[in-house]
């Protein structure tokens, strides 16, 4: 009888303990450290025409440093938590591994790719229609299209409409879309 409660004491102890990370955590964090160091390198790249409080690079410094604290602590977590030990076969699958990639693929694609040719709006529905294909593949089709090309719309219309900020990209597609109408 003793020892029958003390297996069970034991399974109740190992099935409530947090389970061991995986390697995706370290995947995220690196990725996020690697971002984060971009950002503020760019940061610190540009000029600071009155002094560094008047420093347009200041945001992209402090965003890029808070992110670098952050996955730094992600990453420490991680590996406390035996993401280093765990291998590939104990995650469900190579999925999250696999999509943790995927993700910082698309995102370097989107960035350093589609912007440099397309238009904001084109370019950011398309990374927001593969990132909910990703990491929503049980959403419907049509939602999926409607949140990918409403949310690069919304963003337009708030910072280059509103706000009278540039988005980035090539082209402006507003333009673009009078040229077409104003040509037939």
């Amino acid at each position: 009888m003793a020892q029958q409660q003390a297996e069970g004491d034991a399974r109740l102890k190992a099935e409530s303990a947090p389970p061991a990370e995986g390697p995706t955590s370290v995947v995220v964090a690196v990725g996020l450290l690697a971002l984060s160091a971009y950002f503020t390198i760019g940061g610190l790249a540009l000029p600071d025409p009155d002094g560094w409080q008047t420093a347009p690079g200041m945001l992209p410094i402090l965003l890029g440093g808070s992110l670098f604290a952050m996955s730094a602590v992600l990453l420490v977590k991680a590996i406390r938590n035996g993401a280093l030990r765990a291998s590939l076969t104990e995650e469900s699958g190579d999925s999250h591994l696999m999509r943790a990639v995927l993700a910082f693929v698309t995102i370097g694609v989107f960035y350093f790719g589609l912007l440099a040719y397309l238009p904001f709006e084109v370019a950011a529905a398309l990374f927001l229609f593969v990132m909910l294909w990703l990491f929503w593949p049980e959403g419907k089709l049509w939602i999926r299209a409607t949140a990918a090309i409403g949310m690069p719309i919304l963003l337009t219309l708030a910072f280059a409409g509103i706000f009278e900020l540039p988005m980035p990209g090539q082209g402006n597609l507003v333009l673009w879309i009078q040229y077409l109408m104003v040509a037939r």
